[in-house]
């Protein structure tokens, strides 16, 4: 649904523009492909601004311009001039499990994770992308391992982040957006866990690049008859990740070595597949994260 859409359903839409700011409270907000829309809450259901806002991320009619001017370079390609333009600045982009009802009191517990103000952009009413920016090199990021437990404990509710690299070339900023953007999308897909970096998913983009059924056909010549023993393969896929080390992956898995050793031995007949060797270690690795992801 877009907003000439939006419009044709109800008759109170109205851009923030044509409204006073003292009215501000009597309508639902949201964003859309138009800027800020109002709708009266007279008009709308809570059933309906439920629903709404599963289509429409919620807006803020006060919202700071630094967040409006971020909204607009980066979810609309405009041309958009930050003054003072950062030094540096990461994406942090989060995704709360089931849609909260209290957004404002999200938004304000994200604000209160830093010592200054930070741009929100929330694309629906679970997910959204932080903006830390910093001006100086003393000013320490943020690390949001240490935080994000107490706040999902408050909350009641899993959230996920996705933190991203700090950049620095803010002429380039909409493609490093987008390349972020593709980096939390695969970090959601393959990643386990609440938090992913750029280096928990960029292995991954390499296997992403490949088309689906391309995937399956290579995973299918690698692993052979293989593919279909899930415990063989969790196996072999926790002794890649320790480096092909026997004793750290026996250990890993409570397993005595001559057990896994046999395992291991067992793969490498059926497969015809040397794991030791590096080179054939990765495809291994890769076609397993394939079937069972």
């Amino acid at each position: 649904m877009n907003a000439s859409q939006l419009k044709k359903l109800y008759s109170s839409y109205t851009p923030i523009e044509d409204i006073s700011s003292k009215d501000y409270d009597n309508f639902f907000w949201f964003e859309t492909d138009k800027g800020k829309v109002g709708l009266s809450r007279e008009e709308v259901t809570e059933r309906e601004h439920t629903f709404l806002l599963e289509l429409f991320p919620k807006a803020h009619p006060g919202e700071a311009t630094r967040e409006e001017q971020w909204r607009r370079l980066l979810f609309h390609q405009e041309e958009v001039t930050l003054t003072p333009p950062p030094k540096r600045y990461r994406f942090i982009f989060f995704t709360a499990e089931h849609q909260t009802e209290d957004q404002d009191t999200l938004h304000e517990a994200f604000q209160a994770l830093f010592p200054f103000k930070v741009p929100i952009l929330w694309r629906n009413s679970r997910e959204g992308i932080l903006i830390e920016e910093q001006s100086g090199r003393g000013e320490g990021a943020i690390s949001f391992e240490e935080v994000m437990d107490v706040l999902m404990s408050d909350f009641y509710m899993k959230i996920r982040f996705y933190v991203s690299e700090f950049f620095h070339d803010f002429h380039s900023v909409q493609g490093q957006f987008s390349f972020a953007e593709k980096m939390a999308e695969i970090a959601t897909r393959y990643v386990p866990g609440t938090f992913a970096t750029p280096l928990d998913s960029a292995f991954y983009l390499y296997m992403d690049g490949v088309r689906e059924e391309r995937r399956d056909m290579l995973s299918s010549f690698i692993l052979g008859e293989a593919r279909e023993d899930t415990e063989l393969l969790d196996t072999v896929k926790v002794f890649l990740e320790h480096g092909a080390n026997v004793s750290a992956t026996a250990k890993e898995l409570y397993m005595h070595r001559n057990s896994l050793q046999y395992r291991i031995d067992k793969f490498s007949e059926v497969t015809g597949m040397d794991i030791k060797h590096f080179p054939t270690g990765v495809l291994v690795y890769l076609s397993i994260l394939h079937v069972r992801t």
